[in-house]
């Protein structure tokens, strides 16, 4: 096989993708998602100082995502850790959901 054998097999198994852009991109949407989980913790920690009240809208939103995250990571991989993970995201999602209905009704 020579190389350009090699390189128009890899081009029908890659459906003509660039791997190092599709790696690019991933390793920019994982660094997005990490400064915005840690953003969106600092800004509940400081609603709580400042304003004296939990921002369980911020908590919601960033558990319910990570829980997606980690469904997509089981549905792919299929390890028992990443379900693990998945499911207590999504208990805490569920709870600070409920905690900002009643932080809601409460006011």
């Amino acid at each position: 096989m020579d190389k350009e054998e090699i390189l128009e097999k890899s081009r029908i198994e890659n459906q003509n993708k660039d791997v190092a852009n599709i790696e690019i991109s991933k390793s920019g949407i994982r660094a997005g998602w990490i400064v915005t989980v840690c953003l969106a913790a600092l800004v509940a920690v400081l609603d709580r100082a400042l304003f004296g009240r939990p921002a369980y809208e911020i908590l919601f939103t960033t558990t319910a995502g990570l829980a997606v995250v980690f469904f997509c990571k089981y549905a792919k991989l299929k390890k028992l850790h990443e379900l693990i993970v998945a499911i207590c995201y999504s208990i805490g999602s569920l709870v600070f959901l409920i905690s900002w209905i009643m932080q809601i009704m409460n006011r």
